[in-house]
């Protein structure tokens, strides 16, 4: 661990890897956190000092800063949960980078029937969080561009204008079983031929060389896939449960998060608050569990290890079965 005076960060070479780095005053540790990038995490707290107030105090109670690189972001999840277990930062519930992520709300009987939200407090389905709101705009337009479906003023008259104007196939005026089951159900539990067709559409553009047309609906084909890999995301990590060993030590999944490590005979367990999850919110979770969760998710895909990756694909197909029995 390479520590420094406050006062020289301006003389430091921080490096601009993967690691954690560590606020502390002449007693205590203030603040922990894992980053991609130490020197911009480290500078970009001071720079927000000014706007934030928690982050103001931190940085003004702060007399020493530490750091360490790690090989990944696992690890420095890893090392960051030893940490607070031993030394329960103030800091870190107090600074809330996350506040800013979202939700996608659905209304499954009324437009509007998609709605870009700050929490799941309403009585809609929710999914997320995501860190983008403008990916969720983005992929909105998409579907609406590609399949007509929804994509409603918030508020009258019903139908809109998009209907009037051929971009909508009138979902608010049909049954309502099948505007869910043919347009919001696509959102909550797709089907894998989904896009096939529009594939198709693109391979058509390109032979043709139109390849304008080709790269736009290449683009949009690519913004549901990623929307679809991060919707499995969601499933997994609310719902596996696992333990694998690395390098002799073992590491303790429970829902998605890191619940504990044994190793030489000695364990560690992180505590885990449990949050009562409503129907409508089996596809969300807190905002600030998102880099924890994501951080776990990707490091057992990048592992390659062909037990988890079964285990991934089965606990993604037991509760897309699941859900669409329970939803239709």
């Amino acid at each position: 661990m390479i520590k420094f005076n406050k006062t020289e960060i301006d003389k430091q070479k921080i490096p601009s890897g993967t690691g954690i780095f560590i606020l502390s005053d002449a007693d205590k540790i203030l603040y922990i956190n894992k980053t991609s990038n130490i020197d911009k995490s480290i500078r970009q707290l001071f720079k927000v000092a000014k706007d934030d107030k928690n982050v103001f105090q931190l940085v003004s109670q702060t007399s020493e800063i530490a750091y360490e690189e790690h090989a990944s972001l696992f690890a420095a999840l890893v090392h960051q949960k030893e940490l607070e277990n031993k030394s329960y930062p103030e800091f870190n519930s107090m600074i809330k980078p996350y506040e800013q992520y979202v939700y996608l709300g659905i209304d499954l009987e009324r437009p509007p029937y998609f709605k870009v939200v700050e929490d799941t407090q309403e009585n809609r389905f929710y999914i997320g969080p995501f860190k983008d709101r403008f990916f969720l705009f983005d992929l909105l337009d998409a579907m609406a561009e590609l399949f007509q479906f929804p994509l409603c003023p918030d508020e009258k008259p019903y139908p809109c204008k998009r209907y009037k104007n051929n971009k909508c196939s009138g979902w608010c005026i049909k049954e309502k079983q099948e505007t869910y089951s043919k347009a919001i159900l696509s959102y909550i539990s797709p089907n894998k031929k989904f896009l096939s067709s529009k594939q198709e559409k693109y391979n058509e553009y390109f032979n043709d060389l139109q390849f304008e047309k080709a790269e736009k609906l290449k683009n949009k084909i690519q913004l549901i896939e990623k929307y679809f890999e991060y919707l499995k995301f969601i499933i997994v990590t609310k719902n596996l449960n696992l333990e694998f060993t690395e390098n002799g030590k073992i590491f303790i999944i429970k829902s998605g998060r890191l619940s504990g490590t044994i190793e030489n005979e000695g364990k560690d367990e992180f505590p885990l608050i449990t949050v009562e999850f409503r129907d409508n919110e089996i596809l969300a979770f807190n905002k600030e569990q998102l880099a924890e969760r994501w951080i776990m998710y990707k490091y057992l895909i990048e592992k390659n290890d062909k037990i988890i990756l079964d285990r991934i694909d089965a606990v993604n197909k037991k509760f897309l079965l699941k859900i669409r029995s329970d939803l239709t």
